[in-house]
């Protein structure tokens, strides 16, 4: 594939990534890209699997449309990266389907399935009237490390790298295809989020999903990418990493490490101005409380 290095835009819509495998790109809204996730489906012999599921009515119209543009099958697996609410708000529409994720991911929708509409409302309001009549589901299926699912010949292997961009993230892995879906592990060309999980953490599982033979790469945010861009992704997250605990070493606020700290390229990428301060104060929320001293 010819991956757009363009950072202001980029392709949106339905993306054939392999021989029945599509991504479904978003692109950005009303609050950057906050909200505008990524999805994708793989066409089996029998039926059609999912992996997420959007976060607003309108988002799910236009993602079912493109599957059914390009098959009849029914969705009868639908796979769940992780939590957030643009990731899972539409998995009532694919309903009788069976519903998969990590099992603190299910932990966290089942805790959250009475409020997490209404959050979401109040967070983005400028969403809100795409948010009516969304029942939650919660998952059905959960595993603790890997699982393999078998569609004819196709394996996708479905596994949990460890605390990251939350604690119940999932990827889903095509070998046979060269082909990642990441959820939201890779952020291409959007601020990664780390405001519920670890950098440290967020860090070890790029660098395992970089070890994988996957030539194309389907973030939970931004365009259809290759190994590059989750690379350079890797590169802002150790920049935080190592920025952070050099500022918290100088005794430094957050907030005065995030107007220091040279970013680079890595300010024009979206939402970084809302994001880049949340990073920071997760990795000082690692870090002592007071930084060490020299004797």
């Amino acid at each position: 594939m010819n991956f757009d290095r363009d950072f202001t835009a980029w392709p949106i819509g339905l993306h054939k990534v392999a021989e029945d495998v599509y991504a479904y790109v978003q692109g950005n809204g009303p609050y950057g890209n906050a909200g505008f996730s990524n999805a994708g489906f793989v066409v089996g012999p029998e039926y059609v699997v999912v992996i997420d599921t959007l976060g607003t009515n309108s988002m799910l119209d236009g993602f079912i449309k493109a599957i059914r543009s390009v098959t009849d099958l029914p969705v009868g697996l639908v796979i769940i990266t992780h939590h957030h609410v643009d990731h899972v708000l539409g998995t009532h529409r694919f309903m009788p389907a069976r519903v998969i994720c990590h099992r603190h991911c299910r932990a966290h929708i089942a805790a959250g399935r009475d409020t997490m509409v209404q959050r979401w409302r109040s967070m983005r309001p400028l969403l809100a009237p795409d948010l009516d009549d969304i029942p939650v589901v919660v998952p059905d299926i959960t595993f603790e490390q890997r699982i393999s699912i078998h569609l004819g010949e196709r394996e996708l292997v479905v596994f949990h790298p460890g605390l990251a961009h939350t604690d119940g993230d999932a990827a889903v892995y095509l070998p046979q295809d060269r082909l990642l879906f990441t959820g939201d592990l890779f952020f291409n060309r959007v601020c990664p989020a780390a405001f519920q999980g670890s950098v440290t953490g967020w860090i070890a599982a790029v660098e395992g999903l970089l070890a994988l033979d996957a030539e194309v790469i389907v973030p939970g945010h931004g365009p259809v990418a290759d190994r590059a861009a989750l690379a350079e992704m890797l590169r802002y997250l150790r920049l935080i990493q190592t920025g952070s605990e050099q500022a918290h070493a100088r005794g430094l606020t957050p907030e005065q490490a995030a107007a220091e700290m040279e970013l680079g390229a890595f300010r024009d990428w979206f939402d970084t101005e809302h994001r880049l301060l949340q990073d920071i104060e997760r990795v000082y929320a690692s870090l002592p409380t007071q930084p060490a001293t020299s004797a």
